[in-house]
């Protein structure tokens, strides 16, 4: 059975609102720690996450809110070991989490980027450097007709967070946002949660030429469970569907781009097929049926993330 490794979840944002027990086994939500280890999962990366429509100090005051909820209710769990460098990342047992903290979206930064030094004081080790929509380091990929890339504060932002050691996502940044990073990133950047344009043509997944640049730097693509990134129609939003995506990112870039970044509790519904992340256990025969090896499976489940996490967690 595979080991599982996972780049994105909003489940903090359902622990916030009571709505999930992380330590106990829900009914409600897609996931929590007892789900996660009866599915052979040995990572997660947790993600605070606070619409910006009510603006930079409603978002830092509530990042701030979710970071402490994680670290209380998370990971000071005994069976969870929070990675904050590279050496955190070592083998655990069947009973135990390794758990990445990071920001979806850094509405909270506003003008000062001090707030990027505090909040990796906090743990935090991966931010993504918007939503969809406009913030004051670049514009979301559904910012509109007028879509821009980085502001000034924005490309200082990625030089920061590297200097500091935070992993830059793109996941949900505009598309000349995307080659604004490439163009001034130092170390590999990743999208954390999206899947192929060309297999299916949302906003939010990649284009061939980004599957590419991703590759060619190094960093790392975790495949989406929304199903609308996934097919347009219902009927075609499945786990085979998923696979595909899988396939032509392997095709474009290489399979060591792959990784899985599910946005589970942060969709309303999941592909067919699936009730919660113990259906992800579906996804090996699934991929080996596609043409994927042994090994190729063991590394986009888990093992391309891992790697990507010690080469790059100084």
């Amino acid at each position: 059975m595979p080991k599982y490794a996972d780049f994105h979840c909003d489940t903090l944002q359902k622990i916030y609102l009571g709505q999930v027990d992380f330590s106990r086994q829900n009914q409600a939500g897609h996931l929590d720690l007892p789900r996660l280890l009866a599915s052979n999962y040995i990572f997660q990366c947790f993600a605070a996450f606070f619409n910006p429509a009510l603006g930079q100090e409603a978002a830092l005051r509530h990042t701030l809110r979710l970071l402490n909820i994680a670290k209380e209710q998370i990971l000071s769990l005994p069976q969870v070991c929070w990675v904050k460098e590279a050496a955190d990342i070592k083998e655990t047992g069947d009973d135990k989490l390794l758990a990445l903290l990071s920001i979806e979206g850094a509405d909270f930064v506003g003008s000062d980027l001090f707030l990027l030094e505090l909040v990796h004081n906090m743990g935090v080790r991966l931010i993504t450097l918007t939503w969809n929509g406009r913030n004051s380091l670049g514009d979301g990929v559904l910012t509109g007709g007028n879509c821009s890339g980085l502001t000034g504060i924005g490309r200082r932002a990625v030089k920061t967070m590297q200097d500091l050691n935070i992993i830059v996502d793109v996941s949900h940044l505009s598309e000349k946002g995307f080659w604004d990073v490439s163009a001034i990133a130092a170390k590999p950047f990743v999208a954390s949660h999206s899947n192929a344009w060309a297999v299916c043509s949302h906003p939010r997944n990649l284009r061939d030429e980004q599957i590419r640049e991703i590759s060619r730097n190094g960093g790392l693509i975790g495949m989406n469970l929304c199903p609308p990134f996934i097919a347009e129609a219902r009927e075609g939003q499945n786990l085979p569907a998923l696979v595909r995506h899988m396939s032509h990112i392997a095709g474009v870039g290489s399979v060591d781009v792959l990784c899985l970044g599910g946005d589970l509790d942060g969709i309303e519904e999941l592909p067919q097929g699936m009730q919660d992340v113990r259906d992800i256990a579906k996804l090996p025969d699934l991929m080996e049926t596609a043409g994927f090896s042994a090994k190729e499976i063991q590394a986009v489940c888990a093992g391309n993330l891992l790697r990507f996490l010690k080469e790059n967690l100084e």
